[in-house]
């Protein structure tokens, strides 16, 4: 079988979790026999012939379809470039001829126009699309609105238009549209490092977790904008809705679907898995002995929540517990933690680590913290925590509780709450036999050779379904 996966980022240069859990996927793909080729967007500034850009490695093709040249200035431009794009479809289609592909599995559609899913169905490939966000109906992909304030839903574009879509003003109007464009890209650097010291200059350069506080946050009506983002949303449902199967990879991300139009019989839930859970030592937490080892494991930026658990661990003495914060972090950001926790000694921050590291990451502590202020539609880490046989103390919203059970295989708390995380901190500590209790209940997750053989029982699907349709009445 031949299968074209689409992403928006070339997986081999991104670590979010999509492009870690799409690359394991092509992986087992070739593993089990199959002809694998990967389609993403290529970066603004280049221009390969015939507009696309060809390469082979580990026995992946590799297609990437040009970037835009500019992005479009107004709202209503960018909304519908969402939907189509002719400058983005038609080396698609030239994709499509070269490859072939029996399926086509989209995984990321922001940044690609939806039309591509009608395009690949005209041309016989049967599509199957895993929904990890909320794209079609959030352009932030998060439900997170401005100054990380929860957001319910779309609400048929309302909420996109009164909350999301302000437009720059004045010279940060112009840096954005310079960037942008088609100017060479030493050039371009030169001006980002020119907007950088402009914004020095104001005094407004510091750490993305400085956020505008979510009264400041701009509440306009936009009639005109409020209409774009609807039409954009009823395009994206109704390019998505000629997949031959949509799947959700948790059940809250199926029911968030479900209450923005999309039917529930055509939405099948199949959870991720990664190759890397294979890989890492399982063993039962035990704490033996004073400090309990609390983690932080992934990327540094607000939606994560990272300083919820800085401002939780202030305060608590280091003989106690230690918390250590792993993952890539700017200076300026960890200034900002450091001082959430009031100087604490028990705070430590051990940088970037590589997936090689990942195993040995989690065996140095005894809990995972996943303090989430998005709503997680799964979350790559916990489960691979789960694979450690680690007890995880989680936001108790999205997906979260569909794998951390409530003092069955870790704790929850309330979202967004300082005071409720440090509560099941403590709690722990002042009992560390709890540990060991919720570790030996963790499951471990489902292997990645169980889940391809999933995806291609639904691959099979898809092509049976072609050929019903082909069938007479």
């Amino acid at each position: 079988m031949r299968i074209l996966l689409v992403t928006r980022d070339d997986p081999r240069l991104t670590v979010t979790g999509v492009a870690v859990y799409v690359r394991d996927l092509a992986e087992a793909l070739l593993r089990e026999q199959h002809e694998v080729a990967h389609l993403y967007l290529g970066h603004p500034g280049w221009r390969p012939t015939g507009g696309v850009r060809w390469s082979c490695e580990e026995g992946v093709v590799y297609a990437a379809i040009g970037g835009r040249a500019s992005w479009p200035a107004r709202w209503e431009h960018r909304l519908r470039a969402d939907v189509s794009s002719p400058a983005l479809e038609r080396p698609f289609a030239d994709v499509l001829a070269k490859i072939r592909p029996d399926v086509v599995h989209v995984h990321d559609l922001s940044g690609l126009p939806a039309m591509l899913i009608p395009a690949a169905r005209a041309r016989g490939c049967r599509v199957v699309v895993t929904l990890h966000d909320f794209w079609p109906f959030c352009r932030q992909l998060l439900l997170i609105r401005p100054g990380l304030v929860s957001c319910d839903g779309s609400l048929g574009g309302k909420n996109c238009a009164r909350f999301c879509s302000m437009q720059p003003r004045g010279l940060r109007r112009v840096f954005r549209a310079v960037e942008g464009g088609t100017l060479p890209a030493p050039v371009r650097g030169i001006l980002t490092m020119a907007r950088a010291a402009y914004h020095r200059l104001r005094g407004d350069v510091g750490s993305q977790f400085t956020l505008p506080p979510p009264a400041s946050v701009p509440q306009h009506r936009v009639p005109a904008l409020e209409a774009a983002h609807a039409e954009r949303e009823a395009s994206m449902r109704a390019a998505l809705l000629e997949a031959d199967l949509l799947l959700t990879v948790s059940r809250f991300a199926k029911t968030t679907y479900v209450r923005h139009g999309y039917p529930a019989d055509r939405i099948e839930v199949v959870p991720l898995t990664v190759a890397a859970t294979e890989r890492i030592r399982r063993r039962p937490r035990i704490v033996r002995a004073y400090p309990v080892r609390f983690g932080y494991v992934g990327t540094m930026t607000p939606w994560k929540g990272p300083h919820l658990l800085a401002e939780a661990a202030a305060g608590i003495s280091p003989a106690e517990a230690r918390f250590t914060f792993y993952g890539a972090v700017a200076d300026a950001d960890r200034r900002f933690l450091r001082a959430l926790t009031r100087g604490s000694p028990a705070v430590s921050f051990a940088g970037r680590y590589t997936r090689q590291q990942l195993a040995q990451v989690l065996d140095e502590i005894d809990v995972l913290v996943l303090p989430s202020i998005m709503r997680e539609t799964q979350g790559i880490v916990g489960l691979e925590a789960q694979a450690a046989a680690l007890p995880i103390i989680g936001a108790a919203h999205g997906a979260i509780p569909e794998y951390v059970r409530h003092e069955v295989t870790g704790l929850l708390f309330e979202p967004g709450s300082v005071a409720s995380l440090r509560a099941q901190i403590v709690r722990i500590i002042r009992d560390p036999g709890l540990v060991a209790r919720l570790s030996s209940n963790v499951p471990a997750p489902q292997p990645m050779g169980v889940h391809v053989r999933e995806i291609l029982r639904l691959y099979a699907e898809a092509r049976a379904r072609a050929g019903l349709e082909r069938t007479p009445a």
